[in-house]
């Protein structure tokens, strides 16, 4: 028998954070899930606190596989999903005990195929603060269409690119075909945007369920800044590709803009970690991306938005030139 939640947790050389994770999960208040722990090839104790936790627990399947990344660990455990709704949660993280209960009873209520709630980041010296702080009027979002939900969040400022505050319906990722690009990191960053469009319910709630641990060496706060642009370069490669297939479908201007906006942020954050570099690590064919994408859009574009887009682009040729000059 299915059970009502999938837990999917990607795992790999975390063991001294994975038992308060694993514990945060098995003591919920909600009973009726599975636990699906993917260990990504992991070469400390990892699978050891594993496997003491699924002698304990008949909830826990534990899946193997190469070192292959985040993305292809979550794509094996979703392969594996039976689960009505899905639930995604890193391996340092840890989540309020009543969390999953009150996810899945809100989804049912508002009959949402997409439940987005809200994080702390956990400081180690024991401070807390919120990710997105959300306003009322946003938090009171209700089974609206995605494409909607994006704009509004995008115009906000507010929509978050973190997998695991997307508490979706396991048919809706398979009928979409949603499912996490591999070989590159920030992937979230793509995975939420179609998450996101391709549900026709939404509903917001300010419930800060998850606990984002901030620690030294984890993925996003390495210094692999090189593998981190070329990621980057991806997403917004995948993201405009995103946009053309809606503009074809005639989506409304508000939606492609928002598509475009995500895209013209990537470049500043993808400027942000290049200045920090000593190289320049995006060849001529990906710098010619940006600039055919501000050629194309930047006419269509109202006067506020053209301003932000030219300063983002400026900066950015003008820091490629710098360090060409060198």
């Amino acid at each position: 028998m299915n059970k009502k939640v999938s837990i999917i947790i990607p795992i790999y050389n975390v063991e001294t954070y994975l038992s308060a994770c694993l514990d945060s999960i098995v003591n919920q208040t909600f009973a009726d899930m599975e636990i699906i722990l993917v260990d990504d090839g992991s070469t400390d104790r990892s699978p050891e606190i594993m496997k003491t936790f699924a002698k304990k627990d008949n909830r826990i399947k534990i899946i193997t596989q190469p070192n292959s990344g985040v993305s292809a660990a979550r794509n094996k455990g979703l392969r594996a999903a039976s689960g009505e709704y899905i639930l995604f949660i890193d391996s340092d993280d840890t989540i309020l005990p009543h969390a999953v209960e009150t996810l899945y009873k809100k989804s049912g209520e508002t009959g949402s195929e997409l439940l987005i709630g809200n994080a702390l980041w956990c400081y180690p010296d024991g401070t807390q603060s919120v990710v997105f702080d959300r306003n009322e009027s946003l938090n009171s979002l209700t089974a609206i269409p995605g494409e909607t939900c994006y704009v509004e969040l995008t115009e906000a400022g507010a929509f978050p690119p973190l997998v695991y505050l997307f508490f979706i319906q396991r048919e809706l990722i398979i009928r979409k075909k949603i499912f996490f690009k591999e070989e590159i990191i920030h992937e979230d960053e793509l995975w939420c945007i179609q998450a996101m469009l391709s549900a026709s319910r939404v509903t917001l709630i300010d419930f800060n369920y998850y606990l984002y641990r901030q620690r030294e060496g984890s993925l996003m706060n390495s210094n692999n800044k090189e593998f981190r642009i070329k990621s980057l370069f991806i997403v917004a490669k995948e993201i405009k590709k995103l946009a053309q297939r809606l503009k074809r479908k005639q989506k409304s201007i508000e939606l492609i803009d928002a598509l475009y906006s995500k895209i013209i942020n990537i470049i500043y954050f993808i400027n942000e970690l290049q200045w920090k570099m000593d190289t320049d690590i995006l060849n001529s064919h990906e710098k010619r991306f940006f600039s055919n994408l501000l050629i194309e859009i930047y006419p269509k574009l109202p006067y506020s938005r053209q301003r932000a887009y030219l300063t983002n682009y400026y900066f950015f040729h003008s820091e490629i030139r710098n360090k060409s000059d060198k």
